[in-house]
């Protein structure tokens, strides 16, 4: 930790930052987490979700949101502000956007965005990204910080390793299909958000049944040339 930047964070802040890089699921945190605002059960740690809305406090009004208009004329939303546990220290901190993915449409406006943010934590050295969606849904929570790593690379570098993890997680734990489209793009542009999903899902090679074909044929002639032999 750099002792210089770390006096600029809230305690609250710093406490949820040093667990997570440390890899430490504090029970002592929990009640931090319940002034935070953090779900009780999201489906990943509650440390991922604390992370998430430490980081991305500043840039929430452009993450992805869901909101319908009930019976009684009522604005409900899928996402809400997150809350804190005590006043914000004096250090900002500033996300590139990568890019925003749509798992797919289960209906006529209703989509399964998912969007995904990079940090640099100055004072920890590391960088950290995010996947943010319009509703708990999904996770059980809106945001959650999905890996870290040290910043010896670049933020692009970073951002592939750890989308690129998030993903084959997901293949591994459910046999998670590839994402249906990209509804914005930001560190990186659509062909190369193509490339990182194309090395997650590869994309099925098409046989040519004609060249099959002739190929078993070839094989047929030579068979019979060879027992006339």
């Amino acid at each position: 930790m750099n002792a210089v930047v770390i006096p600029l964070l809230a305690d609250a802040d710093r406490r949820v930052l040093e667990a997570y890089f440390r890899g430490i699921e504090d029970p002592s945190l929990d009640a931090l987490f319940d002034a935070m605002g953090v779900p009780a059960e999201p489906y990943v740690s509650r440390l991922e979700v604390a992370v998430a809305q430490v980081l991305l406090e500043s840039t929430q009004d452009e993450l992805p949101q869901w909101g319908m208009v009930d019976e009684h004329d009522e604005v409900v939303l899928g996402r809400h502000a997150f809350g804190r546990a005590e006043p914000a220290g004096r250090l900002a901190f500033v996300a590139d956007f990568i890019c925003n993915i749509n798992w797919a449409d289960s209906g006529p406006g209703m989509s399964w965005p998912e969007a995904y943010h990079v940090f640099r934590v100055p004072g920890f050295d590391r960088y950290v990204v995010t996947a943010s969606r319009d509703s708990s849904d999904a996770c059980g929570c809106t945001d959650n910080a999905i890996g870290h790593c040290p910043m010896d690379v670049s933020p692009t570098e970073a951002a592939k390793a750890l989308v690129q993890a998030w993903w084959k997680m997901q293949v591994d734990g459910w046999d998670q299909g590839r994402w249906a489209c990209l509804f914005g793009t930001g560190l990186i542009d659509a062909d190369e958000a193509e490339r990182w999903a194309d090395e997650v899902w590869p994309p099925a090679v098409e046989v040519d049944e004609d060249d099959d074909g002739d190929d078993d044929s070839a094989a047929e002639d030579a068979d019979d040339a060879s027992a006339s032999c």
